[in-house]
């Protein structure tokens, strides 16, 4: 029996073009009116479930959620554990399911920018990747945007939408925080707008940080939104990320983040809170 000869490939391999792409903006697609609010972890979106009012649980695909109202806004809370690839998984299937307005992470953070405090909050004007490109064997990173699933060029920073930057900015005037009690001395947290990267490394060695620092000038640093955006922009859903500083951002991490992440929870979640009734508000 005779077999076909496969045809020549008629596509050339992708074209690296170093540098660090910014995401166009993009006209959202059709939405309903909710809001899905993202933790990596519970204890993340625990005071989110906290704030909703009727809520009622549910299960998309076996993937566990909640749903309520928080203000004027209904709400879709859902985790979607640590890392990139689970933080892509649940935001692709929770945003094609319920086609919400917007989407708002919320959760913790290490302190990349020396002057963030355990408990501070950055409403992200911009959030970022920080691991696509080219590592070099002294820890520095030539950056690049990948071949996208469009044949186009996948961003590496993703600004906030406007609509939600500047619903965040509003809320900042009139959020309340928890006072730094558990600290000597005690301060009260702050919240601005600021920089946010992610990447699927979770302690990472001076030489790496100050290049991700002289790079990207980030103020926090996670292993989620930065994959959360990616999807948001692709998939035309508004996008904001909320995190507060737990540990510093160093070598080996995993005591200081049990130690430091509870409050820096708290905080994220409270002024996400803060940040959906307003959201409400202007409805």
């Amino acid at each position: 029996m005779r077999t076909k000869t496969p045809p020549p490939l008629k596509n050339v391999p992708p074209v690296i073009i170093p540098g660090i792409p910014v995401a166009p903006r993009r006209s959202p697609g059709p939405s309903r009116d909710l809001t899905l609010v993202l933790g990596a972890l519970p204890q993340e979106s625990e005071l989110v479930h906290w704030a909703l009012s009727g809520r009622k649980a549910g299960r998309l695909l076996g993937f566990p959620y909640a749903t309520g109202r928080i203000g004027k806004r209904r709400v879709v809370v859902a985790d979607t554990g640590i890392g990139k690839t689970n933080a892509t998984m649940i935001t692709a299937l929770f945003v094609s399911h319920f086609k919400p307005r917007e989407v708002v992470m919320t959760g913790t953070a290490s302190r990349i920018n020396p002057a963030m405090r355990n408990g501070d909050v950055i409403a992200g004007a911009v959030t970022c990747n920080h691991d696509m490109g080219s590592l070099n064997a002294d820890c520095t990173m030539d950056y690049f945007g990948s071949e996208g699933p469009l044949r186009d060029t996948s961003p590496i920073v993703y600004p906030a939408a406007p609509r939600l930057l500047a619903a965040a900015r509003r809320a900042i005037r009139s959020h309340v925080t928890e006072m730094a009690s558990q600290h000597a001395p005690t301060y009260t947290p702050r919240v601005r707008v600021g920089r946010i990267t992610s990447g699927d490394v979770f302690g990472v060695p001076p030489r790496r940080i100050a290049d991700i620092r002289g790079k990207l000038r980030p103020d926090l640093k996670e292993m989620e939104s930065g994959s959360v955006a990616q999807v948001c922009w692709y998939l035309r859903t508004p996008f904001i990320c909320i995190r507060s500083g737990s540990n510093r951002t160093q070598h080996s991490p995993d005591n200081d983040y049990r130690k430091l992440s509870p409050f820096a929870s708290r905080q994220a979640a409270l002024f996400t809170v803060s940040l959906v009734r307003e959201l409400g508000a202007k409805a």
